[in-house]
């Protein structure tokens, strides 16, 4: 049942705060600047070219506050615009030495476009992933959303990030009437250069209490319509995301896709519900993390289970072959995830109570939709 939440209730400190054990985040932000090199139409926290850094000091404070709440998560390093903070490097290194081990840069691009030597460097101090803006395939998608055509960008960071050896998710901001029709082109995107781009995510851009600087005057698409955009256009069988993995069932959807035979079909259209919460048991955090690992750590973990190997019979219909088994392991996949935010008149306290994506504070851990709405600029 929907409980949202009343006005005289709006600036509770608490609210949306993480308090750890079953309390916590299965990934985190952590914001080190509100400088940015664009000032795009839509952003989330209103990022402008003048602004501050967070003092590594500060860094390290939150680093700690988020180890004790939830753990060593993944981490995503954002801003504003990351790369423009002087000590960015020391900021990775500092995650890493206190055992965050899947370190993600959330950047649009453009100083890792025109620098191998400056991500290789990241690199080498633990950074194990690129979380790139990336709004569709067409030249007019990027002047609305982003102020400015950012392809040849993309393309280039997309190749420095092939060079480094590490993967990327690409970050779509779903937005009503600009690229909401495009969401099938940029999975063929993700597909074509599989071997870098490892996810996509497709968020519903929102009104939080940050920018959002467009004409269109629609409210950001809710999880199934979301789910329906993609799957109609990629030609999915319907079944093919799932939304009981993580977080709220109406915040979060996931679809793991194979690519056979030029067609994609997603892996949960091929198997039961019940074979699926077999194999991921209770707590299904530890392996959809590790999907983030790679095939082969993630086959090298979970390949002497009795459970995967039926996991793995069922789904090896895909592929409708004798060497169904071969093809399983060795076939071209992407992760799409499908991801609808709440606006303040939406917000809803139990999603928030199941909220599994937090932003690392000064103030403490708090969930994503919770902190953009409430707590950003109280």
């Amino acid at each position: 049942m929907t409980t949202h939440i009343k006005p005289d209730t709006l600036y509770v400190p608490e609210l949306g705060r993480f308090r750890g054990g079953s309390n916590r985040p299965m990934m985190a932000m952590l914001e080190i600047t509100n400088r940015c090199n664009m000032r795009c139409p839509l952003c989330f926290t209103d990022a402008q070219p003048q602004g501050s850094d967070v003092e590594i000091d500060d860094i390290k404070q939150r680093l700690e506050a988020l180890l004790e709440v939830a753990g060593p998560v993944p981490l995503q390093i954002s801003g504003g615009e990351p790369t423009l903070h002087p000590q960015l490097g020391e900021v990775v290194d500092q995650a890493r030495r206190r055992g965050f081990r899947n370190i993600e840069l959330v950047t649009n691009g453009l100083v890792i476009s025109r620098s191998q030597e400056y991500l290789d460097d990241l690199v080498e101090r633990g950074l194990t992933a690129v979380y790139l803006q990336f709004d569709g395939v067409r030249k007019k998608t990027y002047e609305t959303i982003r102020g400015q055509d950012m392809s040849t960008v993309r393309l280039r960071s997309i190749d420095k990030i092939r060079r480094a050896r590490i993967c990327c998710t690409l970050a779509v901001a779903v937005t009503p009437g600009v690229n909401d029709q495009e969401l099938g082109d940029t999975v063929r995107f993700g597909i074509d250069n599989i071997d870098t781009v490892r996810a996509i995510n497709f968020q519903s851009a929102t009104r939080f209490a940050g920018r959002y600087d467009l004409r269109s005057g629609e409210r950001g698409y809710t999880l199934p319509q979301l789910i329906e955009l993609i799957e109609s256009q990629c030609g999915f069988e319907q079944g093919g995301f799932v939304a009981d993995l993580f977080g709220h069932s109406r915040c979060n959807a996931m679809s793991l896709v194979y690519v056979v035979d030029g067609r994609l079909k997603p892996l949960f259209s091929y198997i039961s519900e019940q074979t699926r919460r077999n194999f991921l048991g209770r707590e299904p955090r530890q392996i959809l993390l590790d999907l983030f690992q790679g095939k082969e750590y993630f086959c090298r973990k979970y390949l002497v289970s009795p459970r995967t190997w039926k996991f793995i019979a069922e789904a090896a219909d895909i592929f409708g072959t004798k060497h169904r088994f071969q093809s399983l392991i060795k076939a071209r996949h992407i992760l799409l995830f499908a991801k609808s935010f709440m606006d303040r008149p939406s917000l809803d306290a139990e999603r928030i109570d199941h909220c599994c994506y937090g932003i690392a504070t000064e103030n403490g851990v708090y969930s994503f939709c919770a902190y953009n709405n409430l707590h950003r600029f109280a």
